[in-house]
């Protein structure tokens, strides 16, 4: 019999799932205790945000911004349901979550003999032999059973809905903005700066298919966040317009900022600031349960970059 552990107190980080391994054969089991605990943390260059599983409008949640290099759009921990219970989605040692069996699958390491009992007197070519292990009311499990899953109609394993998800999450990675301010040189208190941040092009959907079930993700731009310490801080709701000396001394149209005091005082005499692009997350499913559905609080952060402000003298 194979080793099982109890429910983990643990979430992998993991796509949404409302939907396990298309599996034929019924098993029996309850899962009434869901899983508590947080999500493993994201390394710093991850985007990480929740969101709920199963239904068509997961409820947004804290994202970590990104460290520059650009980050995976993750959508953080999420949870399947069973009898109305939930359950993380994925195990890092059970594998992923069967919503229709209440059950956790995972491929064996090593495949056994077709000569084994287990194939139930089928071929390799037919499927894979897993493990099954099926949570229980009381915390426990059932204790691990090898069952035989037979491929999809095109001869491949079919993938849960939740690898699907990640499969696509995986493929879009956000890019880090690079922060741009106008005038280049020096700036002066209460007078038009110009804000933009470059590298902010949404990359290209993401896309992963299997069983007649697809997944496309693709992400947008929503606004930008920019800090220059002390409480200075701007809100736009795009990347922002670049300069352009024809522009003169107006004021940028959609991303404009007045400092209120001078970098004088500061390390080396200039703000370090950064500028955040906040993306949100469009998830389109098709097959047997299509559903659309927005995840946001989805952010990336740029390396921090000097902006010289002087105050202006008046002279009597």
């Amino acid at each position: 019999m194979l080793n099982a552990r109890k429910p983990a107190k643990r979430f992998a980080v993991v796509a949404s799932l409302s939907a396990g391994l298309l599996l034929s054969s019924a098993v029996t089991a309850t899962a009434d205790e869901p899983p508590s605990g947080g999500a493993e943390q994201c390394f710093p260059s991850v985007i990480c945000a929740h969101a709920d599983s199963g239904g068509t409008t997961p409820a947004p949640g804290a994202s970590n911004p990104g460290g520059g290099g650009g980050g995976a759009v993750d959508p953080g921990p999420e949870l399947c349901s069973y009898h109305d219970v939930q359950w993380a989605c994925h195990d890092p040692q059970w594998g992923w979550f069967n919503s229709d069996q209440g059950c956790y699958f995972r491929p064996l390491d090593k495949q056994l003999p077709e000569s084994d009992d287990a194939w139930k007197g089928h071929k390799a070519s037919e499927g894979s032999l897993y493990s099954k292990v099926c949570p229980q009311t009381n915390g426990g499990q059932d204790g691990a059973q090898i069952e035989f899953v037979p491929n999809g109609p095109d001869g491949q394993r079919q993938k849960t809905l939740a690898e699907l998800k990640q499969e696509a999450f995986d493929q879009v990675r956000l890019p880090a903005p690079v922060g741009r301010v106008a005038p280049g040189g020096t700036a002066v208190v209460k007078a038009p700066v110009w804000l933009w941040a470059e590298n902010s092009v949404p990359p290209k959907p993401g896309y992963a298919e299997s069983g007649g079930v697809s997944v496309t993700v693709t992400v947008r731009l929503t606004g930008t966040t920019w800090d220059f310490g002390g409480g200075q801080t701007a809100e736009c709701a795009t990347a922002g317009t670049p300069y352009d000396p024809k522009y003169g001394a107006a004021k940028s149209p959609d991303c404009g900022y007045e400092f209120k005091v001078g970098s004088g005082t500061k390390q080396n005499g200039v703000f370090s600031a950064t500028v955040r692009t906040h993306w949100a997350a469009d998830v389109v499913v098709t097959g047997p349960k299509p559903a659309t559905y927005t995840i946001d609080g989805l952010k990336q952060d740029s390396e921090p970059f000097a902006v010289k402000v002087a105050e202006v003298q008046v002279l009597n």
